[in-house]
């Protein structure tokens, strides 16, 4: 293996996948812009049964979210499976409220969202905007989750086994370093028959002045 890519998977160990952890914190934000401006919409159309199956699902999904986040952070592959579970979930909700609910205008309230005057269109179009950039950050969220748990398993496997060493790697490297700085000086040095053309340049050159 490149000795550099066997340090990067060893730092791999010491610190979390923020990377993959703010995705998914990410997801759980464009959820709360959307059910924010579901509730938004006073529509008795709105007020039956499958919208407090919405609430649950809503404190689900954050739920299952910020837990799948902690546990994506710490390498955790198995959380990609959750992840992936609640972006299929967040683009199943794209079906009801933002299409149907837009086909058959229970989203026609003039409501207003941080100040903007709202129809059943742009209900619509926010809220499907809203659920797919949550669906999509789920699932950057696992897939890159999932490959760098991998990598790391496989790493670990093969520190394991001894098949690489870690501190043999550092070894290595700090004896090309050592190699690499002794070799700067000596080409950087001129030689000798270079210094004594420059000597002699110089009092020629000082000659020439003096003389006018």
């Amino acid at each position: 293996m490149d000795k550099n890519l066997i340090i990067q998977d060893d730092i791999l160990r010491y610190k979390k996948n923020k990377f993959a952890s703010m995705f998914a914190i990410l997801a759980l934000v464009f959820n709360c812009l959307y059910f924010t401006l579901l509730y938004a919409v006073c529509e008795t159309a709105l007020y039956k049964v499958p919208l407090g199956f919405s609430v649950i699902v809503n404190l689900l999904v954050l739920l299952a979210g910020f837990y799948a986040s902690e546990g994506i952070k710490g390498y955790n592959k198995k959380f990609s499976i959750v992840l992936i579970v609640l972006a299929a979930v967040q683009v199943l909700r794209i079906i009801y409220y933002p299409i149907i609910g837009a086909a058959k205008n229970w989203l026609a309230n003039d409501n207003h969202y941080f100040g903007i005057s709202m129809n059943n269109a742009a209900n619509s179009v926010l809220m499907v905007i809203y659920l797919a950039g949550s669906a999509a950050c789920f699932i950057v969220s696992a897939v890159q989750g999932f490959i760098v748990a991998r990598r790391l398993e496989v790493f670990q496997k093969k520190l394991d086994s001894g098949e690489i060493s870690v501190e043999a790697t550092i070894a290595e490297i700090e004896v090309e370093e050592a190699e690499m700085k002794a070799q700067v000086p000596q080409e950087a040095q001129p030689s000798v028959a270079e210094a004594t053309v420059e000597a002699e340049e110089k009092t020629v050159s000082s000659e020439e002045a003096e003389n006018g």
